[in-house]
């Protein structure tokens, strides 16, 4: 893949950065920030991580996460000669900038975009935003693969992290040759496959495990739409919190008479954020679209407020 050259020359010669991911990060967004936060380290670069929400216990163990800060330390730095690079999203509402976490609505010398979601905002004075691309993840690979940065073991694990979590560990119909390939690079370089797949799938907490036992519990099939809910006494009663959920929405999708899973997070009173999956040709991005979100054709999410009642019949609907 070739990365745009106004991006490569542009960050050869920038020495301060800001890396932020989306709001409730998931493998991809992290994976690729620490890639690319650990590539312009290794140039010598100055560079920090940040995200609004907690990183998800299962991502703990990745090169380089201990360096992620809360979005609210930007108030605490001058950013006026710092480059802003938004990671696995869009726009600054979706990454939490500003108003959404307390900023005072940062400055920054220039914005970039590293995206690979359908949905586009004109953000960002330099954009490289390639839709139903397979990972981010792999697209800081092939950036720093432009900007001649040796992959090190520590950035081939967070971008393998990244690519086989958004291909679902190379199962889901975004897997191309391409990204089995890199996936081999990235094994060359030092990346167990099964370590990763260990920690993705086999080291849940006791919470994270009675959550999911919970959540099945409120299953409705309505036709081939799956809904299933988690409300914040599920999250009191076990102990989990909203950043276990990552994954949970692709339960459903494994009973063969549904198309789409829907999962209904409660994340304040009558305040829902709702996870689209789908499998084949059912375009879940639209159906987000028309609520104010956005994403793939296969996985999709936006926020929608109301009673949770109100609020499924008003999915339902949508799929009629």
């Amino acid at each position: 893949m070739g990365c745009p050259q106004e991006l490569v020359s542009y960050i050869r010669e920038a020495d301060d950065y800001c890396i932020a991911v989306h709001v409730f990060p998931d493998g991809d967004a992290i994976g690729a920030a620490l890639a690319l936060f650990l590539g312009l380290t290794a140039m010598g670069k100055r560079a920090a991580v940040y995200s609004k929400d907690l990183i998800p216990q299962m991502f703990d163990n990745l090169p380089a996460v201990e360096n992620f800060k809360p979005i609210t330390a930007l108030n605490e730095v001058d950013t006026t000669n710092a480059t802003l690079i938004i990671v696995d999203c869009n726009s600054p509402e979706r990454a939490g900038l500003p108003e959404h976490a307390g900023l005072k609505a940062p400055s920054f010398k220039k914005t970039l975009v590293i995206d690979h979601h359908v949905t586009e905002t004109n953000f960002g004075d330099i954009r490289w935003v390639i839709p139903d691309y397979p990972a981010t993840g792999l697209m800081i690979y092939f950036l720093l693969k432009s900007l001649d940065i040796p992959i090190t073991t520590d950035i081939a694990i967070n971008v393998y992290t990244s690519l086989a979590v958004d291909t679902g560990t190379f199962r889901f119909s975004n897997t191309t040759p391409e990204a089995l390939f890199v996936a081999s690079e990235l094994i060359k370089a030092g990346v167990k496959p099964v370590a990763v797949a260990d920690r993705l799938y086999n080291s849940w907490s006791e919470a994270r495990f009675l959550l999911l036992k919970n959540m099945l519990s409120s299953l409705e099939i309505h036709n081939r739409l799956a809904i299933t809910v988690i409300t914040q006494d599920m999250l009191k009663d076990t102990g989990a919190n909203l950043e276990d959920t990552d994954n949970f929405v692709n339960f459903p999708i494994m009973i063969n008479s549904v198309a789409v899973s829907a999962l209904f997070k409660e994340v304040d009173t009558d305040k829902w954020k709702v996870s689209l999956r789908s499998r084949g040709e059912v375009d879940v991005s639209g159906i987000a679209q028309r609520f104010g979100g956005g994403g793939h054709r296969n996985a999709a999410g936006f926020r929608i407020n109301g009673s949770l009642p109100n609020t499924k019949q008003t999915l339902i609907k949508s799929f009629s």
